[in-house]
């Protein structure tokens, strides 16, 4: 008979039994040995058996922090390699706010300089001659605004466009009043002149008294602007739209040429648009100044675009350049904000009211007092 295989174990049978593999005997060994252990006191009781237990479960949203954090590993700051969704908004804020504050710097840097150079040129007797400011933001304040180009071979300039905006933010307006250049007006001993002889022969200081004297306003800024940068102001800002109330055909204008302006919405570029405030030889001046005035409205809609804003402070630092200003930057700030905050509607512009009259062979505007009254009345009104 062949050796059986070798087995790893041995069969247990019991003397005399059936033969049940002998297992009876073994859970009797089993137990007398337990049975021991407990009866040893030196020896520690056995833990209860505790029933298995499944390995804890890894959730999705921390395996794929593990597996992006694996990812990441090694990697440089800057890299987008591994981030979640909102690890990478919190980048893309932190871009957007470094972007900003970059912007912020860069813009505010460009318009101080610009301010700075237009501050130098207020001289001391327009300062002296100014009322004193109130707090922008929440008071009343009017800002002379003087238009003004020397003649060919003259050093001096006259006041070609004379304009007194009132900022009221309680009343949530900008009004806009218009003087016409050739308002007659006495001027000391010169006697009875135009207006924008007080430019000529006085200069800021000049303009500055002539028409707090005529209307009874308080000047409390001016703003001076110098026609020759004018055209190039427009052209950075990519052009005016302007909504014009009266047209122009083939109106003589300086150089032996003529200048024609249809009715209605009309695209400018800088060098028409000068032509567009300064031609008056077709109508008055108080179509003249509504022009203007439809002018500026335009301007001031395209400078404070969604669109345009972000380049806001160059644009504005471009214009400062062509400006005198007594406004240093935090006026000019607030000036900005408020002519983006506050509504003009066409009912609050106006021209000073008067009939034009030929005096001594020279043309002037006679301002009527009951109709002008009644017109800074409502001009100054809350």
């Amino acid at each position: 008979m062949p050796d059986s295989p070798t087995k790893p174990y041995r069969r247990f049978r019991a003397h005399g039994r059936a033969d049940d593999g002998g297992m009876d005997e073994l859970r009797r060994l089993t137990e007398r040995e337990r049975g021991d252990r407990r009866d040893d006191p030196a020896r520690p009781a056995e833990p209860p058996m505790r029933p298995a237990q499944a390995p804890p479960r890894v959730r999705p949203a921390e395996d794929r922090r593990r597996h992006r954090a694996l990812v990441r590993a090694g990697r440089p700051w800057w890299s987008l390699r591994g981030l979640g969704p909102r690890q990478l908004i919190g980048r893309g804020v932190l871009v957007l706010m470094c972007a900003f504050l970059v912007w912020a710097v860069a813009g505010y840097l460009a318009v101080r300089g610009a301010v700075s150079d237009s501050n130098n040129r207020i001289t001391k007797a327009a300062r002296a001659s100014l009322a004193d400011a109130p707090g922008m933001l929440t008071n009343p304040t009017n800002i002379l605004i003087v238009g003004s180009d020397a003649r060919p071979g003259e050093t001096r300039s006259r006041a070609d466009t004379i304009m007194v905006m009132r900022l009221d933010p309680d009343a949530g307006r900008v009004r806009v009043l218009s003087i016409p250049r050739d308002t007659r007006i006495e001027l000391g001993r010169l006697g009875g002149e135009k207006i924008n002889a007080a430019y000529y022969h006085g200069q800021q200081a000049g303009i500055i008294r002539a028409v707090r004297r005529l209307t009874g306003l308080p000047v409390h800024h001016i703003i001076t602007v110098n026609f020759r940068g004018f055209p190039a102001v427009v052209d950075k800002v990519g052009g005016v739209t302007v909504n014009n109330p009266t047209p122009l055909s083939n109106c003589a204008y300086p150089g032996g040429r003529t200048v024609s302006f249809a009715g209605g919405r009309i695209d400018l570029d800088g060098a028409r648009a000068l032509e567009y405030v300064r031609v008056r030889k077709c109508d008055d001046d108080f179509q003249r100044d509504r022009r203007q005035q439809a002018f500026l409205a335009a301007l001031k809609a395209k400078l404070v675009s969604p669109w345009s804003a972000w380049k806001a402070p160059w644009n504005g630092a471009a214009l400062v350049e062509t400006l005198s200003t007594d406004m240093g930057v935090n006026d000019l700030t607030k000036f900005a904000w408020l002519q983006w905050r506050l509504e003009q509607r066409p009912e609050d512009r106006y021209v000073l009211a008067g009939t034009p009259q030929s005096i001594g062979g020279v043309s002037y505007v006679i301002t009527d007092p009951a109709q002008a009254a009644e017109q800074l009345r409502r001009f100054t009104a809350g």
